[in-house]
C-alpha cells in the first residue's frame, strides 16, 4: 500500500512540475486583457470625436440660421425669416449640421431640435454669461441692470442630437454611457 502511495506521490510531483503549455494560457489570459483595453480606448477615442464633431455641427445648425437670415426685415428669425424667404429654418439648419464628418450617411445623421431665439445681455457679475432679458417682441433698450452698456443682442440657439454607435457595442463601457451625445449651438444675429 505505502508502494502505491509513493507512486502517486512521484506521480503528483512530476505532474506539478510540467511547465509546458503555461507560455500559452500566460498569452490567452494577457491577449484577452489586452484586447479589452484596446477596445475600450478605441470606443472612448470615438466617443471623444463624435462629442466634438456633435458640438461644430450644433455650432454650424446657429451659423446657418445667421446667414440665412441676415437682414433686420428677417429678424426676429424664428418669426420672419422662414415667411419672408419661404424657406424651412430648421431644415437648413438641420442640412448644414449634418455635413460634418459623423454625419454624412442616411443612417447615422446630427438632428437639430426646433431652435429658440431671444435676446440676452453679458452679466458682468457672472463671468459675463448669457442672461435672456427679454421676449422677442419686447427687447430691453440697453443692459445696464447686468452692468453693461451694450444694448441686448438677439441669439439664435438649437441643440444637436447624435445617436453614437460604439465600435465594439457590448464590449467598453463607452457603449453604456455614450448615447446619445448632445451640444447646443448659439450664434448672435444682430
Amino acid at each position: 500500500m505505502a508502494g502505491i502511495l509513493n507512486m502517486k506521490l512521484k506521480s503528483c510531483r512530476r505532474f506539478t512540475r510540467e511547465s509546458g503549455g503555461a507560455v500559452a494560457a500566460e498569452m490567452a489570459i494577457v491577449a484577452g486583457f489586452l484586447a479589452i483595453l484596446i477596445a475600450q480606448v478605441l470606443d472612448f477615442g470615438w466617443m471623444a470625436y463624435s462629442s466634438v464633431q456633435v458640438r461644430t455641427a450644433a455650432q454650424a445648425a446657429a451659423a446657418e440660421a445667421a446667414s440665412i437670415c441676415q437682414t433686420q426685415a428677417d429678424l426676429p428669425a424664428t418669426v420672419n425669416c422662414e415667411a419672408n424667404q419661404s424657406i424651412d429654418l430648421q431644415a437648413k439648419m438641420e442640412e448644414a449640421a449634418n455635413r460634418v464628418s459623423i454625419g454624412d450617411s442616411a443612417t447615422r445623421r446630427v438632428v437639430i431640435a426646433e431652435p429658440s431665439e431671444g435676446y440676452f445681455c453679458h452679466d458682468a457679475s457672472a463671468n459675463n454669461a448669457l442672461v435672456e432679458v427679454g421676449d422677442l417682441n419686447n427687447p430691453p433698450a440697453d443692459c445696464s441692470a447686468y452692468g453693461s452698456a451694450e444694448a441686448p443682442g438677439n441669439y439664435i440657439y438649437t441643440t444637436a442630437t447624435y445617436n453614437f454607435s460604439p465600435m465594439f457595442p457590448g464590449l467598453s463601457v463607452a457603449s453604456v454611457i455614450g448615447n446619445p451625445i448632445t451640444a447646443d449651438g448659439w450664434m448672435r444675429l444682430d
